[in-house]
C-alpha cells in the first residue's frame, strides 16, 4: 500500500497537504531525468530533459528504458496541468508592462507615466498631505520587494531611457521601497502590477532611508515636497533628480531578463 504526505510551499503560496493511498490506481510508467552543465564553448549554462518509458519485470522492479529529448509541447502541457497559474495566457498587455519573469515570484517591471494624484506623509515629517505632481515612474517587484526609479516623459520608456533616483522618503540607496503597513501583494505577476503601484502610491511616506544628496543634486526632500504641495512648481522638476547611473535596458541585465540572454 502506498502511503504518502506532502506539505509545503512553492513560491510563497501553501499548496496544502497530499495524501496518497491509491496504489492500486497508479502505474509507474515515465520518468523525467534532468541533466545539467555547461557548454564548454561558451560556458552558458546547459539545461536538457529526456524522457524515459518505464517497464516493470517479471519480479515487480521498475526497469529504465532507453530515453529521447523531452519536446517543449510535452513540457509546457506539464506545466499546464500541475502550475496553470505560473504558465496561464495573458489576455490584454497593459502598455506599462515593461519586462517581467515567469513565475510568482517576478521580477516584474512596469511604467506609470506622471499624474496628479494625493501623497500622504507621517506627521513626523511636518509635511501636509495633498495633491501633487507626481513624477513617471519605472517600478521593480520581485520576491514581494519593491523597487522604484524615476524616468522623464509621460512615454511609455525606450531601453535607452535613462533612469533617474526617485526623490521619496522610505526609499534607501538600493532603490528599495519601505511599504510600512501596507498591503504588498503576494506575487509579482502583470495582473498584479497595478496592486504593486497602488500599494506605493497609496503609502505613507515617513522616514529618510538615505541622504537627500542621494536623490537630488541640491536642496532637501523634504523642501523638495514642500514646494510641489504648495504649487509653486507647475511642472515636476527632472532637472533637479540626479541620474540612477543606469538606463532600463541595464536594469534588466542587472535583475536577469537582458534581452540577449533568452
Amino acid at each position: 500500500m502506498l502511503s504518502a504526505a506532502f506539505e509545503g510551499e512553492f513560491f510563497g503560496e501553501t499548496i496544502g497537504v497530499w495524501r496518497l493511498n491509491v496504489a492500486n490506481q497508479l502505474k509507474l510508467n515515465t520518468a523525467l531525468l534532468y541533466y545539467t552543465g555547461r557548454d564548454p564553448d561558451s560556458s552558458d549554462a546547459i539545461h536538457y530533459w529526456q524522457i524515459h518509458p518505464i517497464e516493470i519485470s517479471e519480479k515487480g522492479i521498475p526497469l529504465l528504458k532507453e530515453g529521447r529529448p523531452v519536446e517543449m509541447k510535452e513540457l509546457e502541457a506539464l506545466c499546464r496541468a500541475t502550475l496553470p497559474n505560473l504558465v496561464r495566457s495573458i489576455g490584454w498587455i497593459d502598455l506599462g508592462l515593461l519586462a517581467y519573469g515567469v513565475g510568482v515570484a517576478g521580477p516584474l517591471v512596469f511604467f506609470r507615466p506622471e499624474v496628479r494624484r494625493p501623497i500622504y506623509f507621517g506627521r513626523q515629517t511636518k509635511l501636509p498631505s495633498g495633491r501633487v505632481i507626481w513624477p513617471s515612474l519605472v517600478f521593480v517587484a520581485h520576491s514581494r520587494r519593491l523597487s522604484v526609479f524615476a524616468v522623464k516623459g509621460s512615454e511609455r520608456p525606450t531601453l535607452s531611457a535613462p533612469l533617474l533616483m526617485a526623490p521619496f522618503l522610505n526609499v534607501d540607496t538600493r532603490h528599495e521601497v519601505c511599504l510600512g503597513s501596507s498591503e504588498a501583494p503576494k506575487g509579482c505577476r502583470p495582473q498584479e502590477m497595478e496592486a504593486w503601484a497602488e500599494a506605493f502610491y497609496k503609502s505613507a511616506f515617513t522616514h529618510t532611508n538615505a541622504p537627500d544628496h542621494h536623490f537630488l543634486k541640491k536642496g532637501s526632500i523634504v523642501q523638495f515636497w514642500k514646494e510641489l504641495l504648495s504649487g509653486a512648481r507647475k511642472r515636476f522638476p527632472y532637472q533637479l533628480l540626479k541620474p540612477a547611473g543606469m538606463n532600463l535596458e541595464q536594469l534588466l541585465q542587472r535583475i536577469g531578463l537582458d534581452e540577449s540572454k533568452r
